[in-house]
């Protein structure tokens, strides 16, 4: 491969990439190829990382970042056709930013964009550099965006999970990829036919995530219930917030709590659980102190019970556990004690 070099290219001649999983879920109802302004319309809509500050908050604090600076610290990277044009393999939000700052008259030079030119680029090389720039890099797609990428290498590219793997650059776990691709399938037959014309809710992929965790499917399965009901009941928001997929196995197994769950929500049955078993000094305790607790206890712990723990995963200590390190991390990530994709 030749040595990469920038180049400024005319704006003009940049063609946004339809393939982009982050306007995915926009184009998947349009026939043929989009116009490259409604392209630009999903990158607004769709562009966010974080779900939880709404529809424009990545995509507005990009566009600042570049007006303020005035251009590009981080050149996007496109391969020429034949027409004189080009293509970008990475970057199309950047592109979008520049063609909007252009319009507005913005103070700097927006006609042209430095980029890296790839012309011999393979479509395994595009894979990779999408991947290591989107699902383990600083840029991250959102959930539901990464698995719909990630489950077309899959089933269309017909690659292995190992060879998806190492597109990643080593970075992402095996396990976080098998279910990505399980949730977004799992999603697409149970979900997406019950929204029909409607707009389907991307946010709720998290619940389809938490559903390949093994001991979940199999309390839903083991209590009589199939995955069209536990679509169901996401759909009608039953599962708030989504992060509850997890007490599904404590849930299910008791029937006080499973009938408030049918008959209401997990978070009300979760009261159920949780009212007779309340011991008011640990409930009273500090989070500092119930963490040096958990961490002596689990330090005093000796083989024996370790070993029947790995014997018993379907066990309410186990579950407990299993439940105390998902909270604990998403925890740690949300204040940044851990790296996202820890």
């Amino acid at each position: 491969m030749s040595e990469l070099t920038i180049q400024y290219l005319p704006v003009s001649k940049i063609i946004l990439d339809q393939r982009n999983p982050r306007v995915a879920p926009a184009l998947e109802s349009i026939e043929g190829d989009p116009p490259q302004n409604f392209i630009e319309l999903a990158l607004g809509q769709f562009a966010p990382d974080d779900e939880d500050k709404g529809a424009s908050t990545t995509f507005s604090s990009l566009k600042a970042s570049i007006r303020s600076y005035k251009g590009l610290i981080n050149p996007i990277v496109v391969t020429p056709r034949d027409d004189g044009t080009y293509v970008v393999i990475e970057g199309n939000t950047r592109v979008s930013i520049f063609r909007q700052l252009a319009i507005e008259k913005a103070p700097g030079s927006w006609d042209k964009i430095p980029a890296i030119v790839r012309p011999d680029i393979e479509e395994d090389g595009e894979h990779a550099i999408r991947l290591q720039a989107h699902l383990v890099g600083p840029r991250q797609w959102r959930p539901y965006a990464k698995a719909k990428y990630l489950h077309a290498l899959y089933t269309e590219n017909k690659l292995s999970i190992n060879e998806i793997l190492d597109y990643c650059g080593g970075n992402a776990r095996k396990r976080e990829i098998e279910e990505y691709i399980s949730a977004y399938t799992d999603m697409q037959n149970h979900y997406i036919p019950l929204v029909g014309q409607n707009q389907p809710d991307y946010s709720r992929f998290s619940a389809f995530v938490e559903l390949q965790k093994p001991q979940v499917k199999q309390s839903v399965v083991k209590s009589g219930f199939s995955m069209d009901d536990f679509a169901q009941w996401v759909h009608d928001s039953k599962i708030s917030p989504l992060n509850t997929v997890r007490q599904l196995p404590r849930i299910l197994s008791n029937g006080e709590s499973k009938k408030k769950f049918l008959s209401h929500n997990a978070r009300e049955a979760m009261k159920v659980l949780e009212q007779p078993n309340t011991n008011a000094a640990i409930k009273e305790a500090s989070l500092e102190q119930l963490a040096n607790a958990l961490s002596s206890k689990i330090r005093s712990l000796n083989w024996p019970d370790v070993k029947d723990l790995s014997e018993t995963h379907d066990s309410l200590r186990a579950q407990a556990l299993s439940d105390c390190f998902e909270e604990l991390r998403d925890l740690c990530k949300q204040t940044g004690l851990i790296a996202e994709n820890e």
